[in-house]
């Protein structure tokens, strides 16, 4: 045996070994990242349900109870959109773009809603009503951006990929 094979047969232990210490290190910190998520979804649902209940308790508006509610379930989404995305790449070991378009939708959405009422609560003028519009305008643009770009990718995936 001539030491070319020997050395090559090394390597090539060497590298398989590496890869699969990565592989096992890249799946404990999806498994983090997921349980991290995890932790934070069930902790955005109990503040959306204290939320609702002081809001309640204090006589606070319903329109103020209901954008709190909805910006928390909103962000809940998000968040479960993203734990679909991690569970998605470890399954297949890719990283799928459509549902990223949705949590930008999602997230776009959340901010509309967000700025519209702090505007209705404080109504601007001068250079901050100038920003508040700009900020609607870039806003609104995102949102049919983001919805071709979900129309492309759909239309530019293979048949075969299924995202459930």
């Amino acid at each position: 045996m001539d030491a070319r094979n020997l050395g090559g047969r090394v390597v090539a232990r060497s590298t398989n070994a590496i890869a699969e210490g990565l592989v096992s290190f890249e799946l404990v910190l999806y498994a983090a990242v997921g349980l991290l998520l995890g932790i934070a979804g069930v902790l955005i649902l109990g503040g959306t349900v204290s939320g609702l209940a002081r809001g309640i308790g204090n006589g606070h508006g319903s329109v103020d109870v209901a954008i709190l509610v909805l910006d928390r379930v909103l962000l809940a989404l998000i968040v479960g959109e993203l734990l679909y995305t991690l569970r998605f790449v470890v399954r297949t070991h890719e990283i799928a773009v459509e549902p990223f378009l949705y949590i930008g939708i999602i997230a776009v959405v959340r901010r509309i809603l967000i700025v519209t009422a702090q505007f209705e609560r404080n109504p601007q003028t001068g250079r901050a009503l100038t920003n508040t519009l700009l900020e609607f305008g870039l806003l609104g643009l995102l949102v049919p951006a983001l919805a071709v770009a979900v129309f492309l990718v759909r239309r530019g995936r293979a048949p075969e990929v299924n995202y459930v």
